[in-house]
């Protein structure tokens, strides 16, 4: 019997840096019972080629009513035309032919920017005596100027218990599930942040929350969380303004525990109200549950040596 397998990605766009590369996450489902082999690839639309992306690693078993997640990495080479590209991910089982079994995300597309061309590098010794001359200046200067006490810039941080924000949750459910967002007391042994945690009762891939969080400057921020692991919580990822930051989180454990704070990435935000989503991709133990636990949330301004005073 030929697996109908599902891909679903976990936003509709690549986030790109500067240097055009970027990662998105991908999960494929097993709806059958038994287990079966699958493997992952990528199509690349028009004007890109494979070469681009790298599946770390593209086969893998997927238990009956089970789910993985395939991390994408995307790498654009250097002259490419600026432009809005797209590509989809697909899987098939590996034990037949691709034509037979094989299934296909939704587009997803990212964005090309222009990338500067390289300075010229200077003689070495031109390079060096303009170096020297710039360091006496700026010394002078500074000594001249310099105020009494220089004090380097602290960041902003911004640091919200998650269940603070479940007021103005937003839930959605593309399969037409009953997902809901709750706030939910100290439990099993697991005492979190202000005794409370918020707790996303998803029942299926795709199932989401929204939460809106205000920034108070534009500036590259560092993504961090707390979060919670049980014997019946999902793999889900995180998107601000739809676009994943970071990579999948694994919610699988025995029993119930909390983590201590965890890096999830770095993402430049304008000043203003924000959407942080919470995504079901998948699973790794055979239950019918999507859960996911959220202690607390903290955005941590990342402060470039240019930006201190």
């Amino acid at each position: 019997m030929t697996t109908e397998w599902a891909v679903v990605a976990a936003a509709e766009q690549f986030t790109l840096d500067a240097r055009n590369t970027g990662e998105l996450t991908f999960t494929v489902s097993n709806p059958g019972e038994a287990p079966d082999t699958v493997v992952f690839d990528v199509a690349p639309g028009d004007g890109s080629q494979r070469a681009w992306f790298t599946v770390p690693e593209p086969q893998r078993v997927v238990p009956g009513q089970g789910s993985v997640s395939f991390l994408v990495r995307l790498t654009v080479p250097p002259g490419t035309p600026p432009r809005r590209y797209d590509m989809t991910g697909f899987a098939y089982s590996a034990n037949t032919a691709p034509e037979e079994s094989s299934r296909s995300s939704g587009r997803v597309t990212y964005e090309v920017k222009a990338l500067a061309p390289a300075k010229r590098t200077p003689w070495p010794w031109i390079a060096a005596a303009a170096a020297l001359v710039l360091l006496v200046g700026a010394v002078a200067v500074y000594l001249v100027t310099r105020p009494e006490d220089v004090k380097p810039g602290a960041p902003q941080v911004v640091t919200l218990e998650a269940e603070s924000l479940v007021p103005g949750a937003v839930v959605e459910s593309p399969s037409g599930t009953a997902a809901t967002v709750v706030v939910q007391p100290n439990c099993c042994g697991v005492t979190w942040s202000q005794d409370k945690q918020l707790f996303f009762q998803g029942l299926a891939i795709g199932d989401q929350v929204s939460l809106t969080v205000d920034i108070p400057a534009d500036a590259t921020w560092r993504f961090a969380n707390v979060r919670t692991t049980s014997f019946d919580y999902a793999n889900t990822v995180f998107a601000i303004d739809g676009s994943q930051v970071g990579g999948a989180f694994f919610g699988f454990t025995p029993t119930v525990i909390k983590t201590d704070w965890l890096d999830v990435g770095t993402v430049r935000l304008a000043k203003g109200p924000h959407r942080v989503t919470l995504i079901a991709v998948g699973k790794t133990q055979g239950t019918n549950s999507y859960f996911a636990g959220v202690d607390a949330i903290r955005f941590t301004e990342v402060v470039q040596l240019a930006d201190r005073r």
